[in-house]
């Protein structure tokens, strides 16, 4: 690929226990892209394999800082945006450690940088499970919410609006600061002519009379989480609590009806949705 560096533009991928070739896919497609790559290291435990990797990159282009525990996605986040802020950066490539990035991606996205106005652009989500095609009918469109992986992130908006929510760790940190960033009257783009593709775990589809359900077999750690902060952003957001209970509900159900684990992963459920209720909130 032609190295074609924008100077203004950094990336900043979050690791924990990457898969090596695929993290090294994921390096090479955007260091060509970007003046520099951050890694974020949460406690992985092939930590010397990805110090071996990047030993093979330039070090002044390539940098990692490493975590001795697994401290969340979101204070993740906010060490790479702190890290490109320090290197002189206006924006932030975000990307999980298996979302390569096209090799348009950077190009496309600096289109729209210079608008102060934008909080975040994103790339049209394709997953892998699915396999869906993409036609691109405009240039972009302003949407409500996004996830952080492929997404440019603007780091003076970023600074002002306090960064991500720790308090979060995982699932939901990416809804949660694009609610933020728009309550703040930044507006967040997703660019047609960017596609990511994207894997949302372990998907499996089964039939329930009519309905097609969508199984995504999170571990029950991730349960936990996506039970919590359900709640706490239906508190946070001062949205329909109850909405956020039939959500849990439903979450419930399916791990009942078709996951394994499910003792387990039904009481982490329970526990999240009480810890939701009972966490402060981070104004």
């Amino acid at each position: 690929m032609e190295e074609i560096k924008h100077m203004d533009i950094s990336a900043g991928i979050v690791i924990f226990n990457p898969d090596i070739n695929r993290l090294k896919e994921n390096i090479s497609a955007v260091i060509v892209q970007c003046a520099h790559v951050y890694l974020v290291d949460n406690g992985s435990n092939n930590i010397d394999e990805v110090k071996k990797l990047l030993n093979q990159y330039n070090h002044s282009k390539v940098s990692v800082l490493c975590n001795m525990e697994n401290q969340g996605i979101a204070k993740a986040l906010n060490q790479l945006a702190s890290e490109a802020q320090k290197g002189g950066f206006d924006w932030i490539l975000t990307l999980d450690q298996d979302s390569v990035a096209p090799s348009n991606i950077i190009e496309e996205f600096e289109k729209y940088t210079n608008n102060l106005n934008t909080g975040m652009l994103c790339p049209v989500i394709c997953d892998r499970n699915k396999g869906v095609v993409v036609e691109a009918k405009d240039n972009y469109k302003e949407i409500d919410e996004c996830i952080t992986s492929g997404s440019l992130l603007n780091i003076k908006a970023w600074r002002k609006i306090g960064g991500f929510d720790e308090s979060m760790f995982i699932d939901g940190v990416d809804f949660d600061i694009c609610y933020r960033l728009r309550k703040n009257g930044y507006k967040i783009l997703c660019i047609q002519s960017v596609v990511l593709l994207h894997e949302l775990g372990r998907i499996v589809y089964h039939r329930f009379i009519f309905w097609k359900v969508l199984v995504k077999n999170h571990s029950a750690f991730r349960k936990f989480y996506i039970a919590r902060n359900t709640v706490y952003l239906a508190r946070k957001e001062h949205t329909n609590i109850i909405k956020a209970i039939l959500q849990n509900v439903k979450l419930f159900l399916i791990v009942v009806c078709y996951e394994d684990d499910k003792w387990k992963k039904s009481k982490k459920i329970l526990q999240g949705t009480i810890d939701g209720f009972k966490c402060e909130i981070d104004r």
